[in-house]
């Protein structure tokens, strides 16, 4: 999934906002929330 490569390579920090304007030409705001969350849910267990 290009998102959560994402905030797994690319992302400087868990910022929503700077992610959403990253990924907005190919995500929509609703999946990019899910997935950070999901993201940190995984990363933080």
């Amino acid at each position: 999934e290009e998102i959560y490569d994402y905030f797994r390579n690319e992302a400087a920090s868990d910022s929503l906002s700077d992610a959403i304007e990253a990924l907005s030409g190919n995500c929509e705001e609703l999946e990019i929330r899910l997935v950070r969350i999901k993201f940190l849910c995984e990363v933080a267990s």
